[in-house]
């Protein structure tokens, strides 16, 4: 292998994050492959149907919820953005920019559905479609 070749296998990584009810599972930190822009963190989500995992809350870098699901249409989560909600159904991706309040409801889903936030903590280029809030 190559020397710049790494691997972590102690995943995931509980970390408590600010307004989550638990700690929450990460694939990706920070911390791992010498410092990587970018964090993953999220977990299966059928135990979860109707039960809040976090408060409304803020992260100071932009987030994108990832949903996927066995099946099309076999997850469906309410994310709450400033106020707004937005109706994910799986396979689905919702881009929240940083500094927005923020939170999410499981509202159906089969075994096997995850939902993952990905934390982009490098400088995104600003588009029409992507306003600060």
């Amino acid at each position: 292998m190559s020397q710049s070749v790494q691997v972590e296998s102690s995943l995931p990584v509980y970390r408590q994050i600010d307004g989550h009810h638990a700690p929450v599972p990460f694939l990706l930190t920070r911390d791992m492959f010498g410092g990587i822009p970018v964090e993953l963190g999220g977990a299966e989500i059928t135990a979860l149907v109707d039960r809040p995992v976090a408060e409304p809350h803020v992260h100071d870098v932009p987030e994108i919820y990832l949903l996927i699901a066995p099946t099309p249409g076999a997850a469906v989560i309410d994310v709450e953005v400033d106020g707004e909600t937005v109706r994910l159904t799986a396979p689905a991706a919702l881009y929240v920019p940083a500094g927005c309040r923020h939170h999410f409801i499981t509202r159906s889903a089969v075994p096997g559905s995850y939902c993952y936030g990905l934390f982009l903590h490098s400088p995104l280029e600003r588009s029409e479609d992507h306003e600060p809030c």
